[in-house]
């Protein structure tokens, strides 16, 4: 889904690659190979994106711009939310159509087993909230000693703050994943 959606805000921007790396700081050849499909980013260069394209991440995951009305509500069925994987995680964007959001909830699986999988550590504007919801996660930051969080544990977050989440234990760990912000200033 990610692919077509911005390839299409992309033109429709009437951007080319190149003004859309200068705006996001996404290289132009991982934008190429994200828009035909062949790399998966992560959520901080998604954010980034959203950013250099000027619309809220929701948007990147299928979510529709519609007048804001007051009383809004949004409700995504138990594995009904638009899918992104990357090597490290499972985001499923719950509420996805929800437009104008404050926040971007999200139920991650955590694939990664080291911190080796990450190369650099992610940082980009907001804050974040993690719950864990079934195993065992392990939080990585620039500032901390890494922090073991087992089902029902929660960690708030600078999202400025290079971190990583890895699954421990046995099989992969879910959380609630809250994300601050929905484009990056």
């Amino acid at each position: 889904m990610l692919a077509p959606t911005l390839k299409r805000l992309r033109a429709a921007a009437q951007l080319t690659l190149q003004q859309l790396s200068e705006r996001s700081g996404v290289s132009v050849s991982t934008l190429s190979k994200i828009e035909n499909g062949q790399l998966s980013p992560t959520y901080e260069k998604i954010a980034a994106l959203a950013s250099g394209l000027g619309v809220e991440v929701g948007v990147l995951f299928g979510q529709v711009a519609k007048p804001t009305p007051l009383g809004r509500r949004s409700v995504t069925r138990a594995g009904g939310g638009a899918v992104h994987e990357t090597d490290q995680y499972r985001y499923e964007a719950v509420n996805a159509d929800l437009p104008d959001k404050r926040f971007v909830p999200l139920v991650t699986t955590i694939k990664a087993r080291s911190i080796q999988q990450f190369g650099e550590l992610s940082r980009h504007d907001g804050e974040e909230f993690i719950y864990v919801l079934e195993g065992e996660v392990t939080v990585h930051s620039d500032y901390y000693t890494p922090l073991t969080l087992s089902k029902g544990d929660s960690c708030y977050f600078d999202s400025a703050m290079g971190h990583a989440c890895i699954s421990g234990g046995e099989g992969d760990a879910r959380v609630l994943w809250v994300c601050s912000h929905t484009s990056l200033a």
